[in-house]
């Protein structure tokens, strides 16, 4: 009810000042009205008088024309050749089209709509004229950026061309001149040499006429070339003074349709209530939503470009709809998936358990830019597109799942031995510091895979001890008592006592050479710092209650047994 009522009084001063601003204005406009009605009138007038002047051109224009259709067809009766006559009809034609063109034009100037503004049913669409007329204007805009230099690369190679040319033809001369010295003049072979020579004079003279114009052209092309730095500032100028300003215009519509629209998805969400906003049809109604609000951007922005008759930007924003959508549609059977998961009806749903990168997360919020978060790592809050979800899956979280193993603070055995205590665990890293000081390193994902146990919240250390096959008769029953009860008493007054839960000595096998005998202690929570010494101290605890009590302690023994002269040693 509070969302409404803040929505309402929302409104309401809208309205009001809207209301406020129309009545400030009115008064000014009454002012100008009468002023703003005489300029129109006039400039009324003058168009009419203008469009008058056109159509009396036109259709002396027009006379003219049909008097030279008429004598056309007078000569296509009295031609002589089929030839002759396939000649004139082809100038019939294209003055039969003149006569229909200036036709549509008397007609636009009377009632100032032209004949292809109301569309033509039976046209055929042509996607490759469209798409030449869309991106023509591209086109003339490069073709007009390099015409100064392409015309004078032309020229230079039309010089180039020319005096080659020249050269050739002097080479012929200076050939020819000695054999017209010593040929008969008056013979045959003297007239064709003659003739020879005055076709490669007329060829040099033409030749050096066309190097001479071409290097007065280049000249002149480059006296009018400027520099670059001129080109950019007249360029910098021109696209500011005009094309700069649609486009910021329509840079700005863009942007404040996007803002409004997304103010104006807030609102609708927040009147939904964040209980329901993450449900189905929000998600679909969010999705549909979105889509419209880019479509409505770009479709004003193209409408600003067209009023200020900017076709090279409105092409250019058409032909990037176009990729988008073309992009989109191609796409649409890989981005079936996230669209699955923007619904939450794929794989990964909102509020359950994942694992990304070896590690567990909790998606917090399930959009375009997915919210993750695992509450035990430093930094453990991660956003990931949409798309890096594809192929995992999410199951639903038990109350008492742990998000890793450890916490900071805590101390660790892992698989290789190494025992240290966590001091700062992060999505990337793991920090971890040995006794004494040293501090190592590990990616998060291979201190997953040492599988730590962690020994803070408590652990049982265990070592296994062997003595002397001579003490077999009181091994089963009064070793197991006596060790157990010297190594309760002794680990007592290594750590404090309450943290002892327990202490246990089994003989668990007879090895080859020793009664073997595990030795377990349990440690409560709050001692893993003391993990290693309470493992060091359980060995030096059993080999002093074996001194006390006389019992041997063995070692690995090798019998060789040797066959020599029927005697075994």
């Amino acid at each position: 009810m509070q969302h409404i009522a803040s929505f309402r009084f929302a409104m309401a001063s809208i309205v009001l000042a809207i209301a406020v601003l129309c009545f400030g204005i009115s008064p000014a406009l009454s002012q100008t009205n009468t002023e703003s009605e005489q300029t129109v009138a006039q400039k009324e007038a003058e168009a009419v008088q203008a469009s008058l002047q056109a159509i009396v051109s036109i259709l002396n224009a027009q006379t003219a024309k049909r008097e030279a259709a008429s004598q056309l067809r007078e000569a296509i009766e009295k031609a002589e050749t089929e030839t002759d006559k396939k000649e004139l009809e082809g100038k019939l034609k294209l003055v039969n089209e003149e006569l229909t063109q200036l036709d549509e034009q008397v007609v636009s100037l009377a009632t100032g709509i032209s004949q292809t503004e109301g569309g033509n049913i039976n046209e055929k669409l042509e996607l490759q004229q469209e798409f030449e007329q869309l991106i023509r204007p591209f086109v003339w805009i490069l073709k007009s950026a390099t015409e100064n230099a392409r015309e004078i690369e032309h020229l230079k190679r039309q010089l180039l061309v020319a005096k080659n040319q020249e050269d050739l033809a002097s080479n012929a001369i200076a050939r020819v001149q000695p054999m017209i010295e010593q040929a008969d003049k008056g013979g045959p072979v003297g007239e064709r040499l003659q003739t020879i020579l005055q076709d490669w004079e007329e060829r040099r003279i033409a030749a050096k006429d066309l190097a001479t114009t071409a290097e007065q052209q280049l000249q002149a092309r480059l006296s009018e070339r400027v520099t670059a730095g001129e080109t950019a500032s007249r360029a910098f100028s021109s696209f500011f003074s005009d094309r700069g300003r649609n486009f910021l215009f329509g840079a700005l519509a863009f942007c404040a349709v996007i803002f409004a629209m997304r103010i104006l998805r807030r609102v609708i969400l927040s009147l939904i209530g964040a209980p329901r906003n993450r449900t189905f049809p929000v998600r679909l109604g969010a999705l549909v939503y979105d889509l419209a609000t880019i479509t409505t951007a770009f479709g004003t922005t193209v409408s600003i470009f067209n009023r200020y008759n900017d076709w090279l930007l409105t092409g250019f924003m058409l032909l990037l709809f176009i990729a988008i959508g073309w992009f989109i549609l191609k796409s649409l059977p890989t981005m079936f998936e996230q669209v699955t998961l923007l619904l939450n009806l794929g794989a990964v749903q909102e509020g359950e358990r994942v694992m990304f990168n070896g590690i567990p997360w909790r998606v917090t919020k399930l959009d375009l830019y997915t919210s993750l978060e695992n509450p035990v790592l430093k930094g453990g809050f991660f956003t990931v597109p949409v798309r890096e979800l594809k192929g995992l899956h999410s199951r639903p979280m038990d109350q008492n799942e742990e998000w890793f193993p450890t916490d900071e603070g805590d101390w660790v055995v892992l698989d290789n031995g190494f025992w240290a205590e966590v001091t700062l665990q992060s999505p990337e890293s793991v920090q971890l510091r040995e006794e004494g000081g040293a501090v190592s390193y590990l990616t998060t994902q291979a201190f997953l895979e040492q599988n730590p146990k962690n020994v803070s919240n408590g652990y049982r250390s265990t070592i296994e001890f062997g003595i002397d096959y001579s003490h077999q008769a009181e091994a089963a029953v009064e070793v197991p008592r006596i060790l157990r009860a010297y190594v309760d008493r002794e680990i007592r007054k290594i750590i404090d006592p309450e943290m002892v839960l327990g202490v246990f000595v089994t003989l668990f096998r007879a090895g080859p050479s020793s009664l073997d005998f595990e030795i377990e202690v349990d440690v409560a929570p709050g001692t893993g710092h003391l993990y290693e010494p309470v493992e060091h101290a359980l060995a030096r605890i059993a080999v002093e209650c074996c001194t006390a009590n006389n019992w041997n302690i063995p070692f690995p023994q090798l019998t060789i047994h040797q066959e020599r002269s029927g005697k075994q040693h």
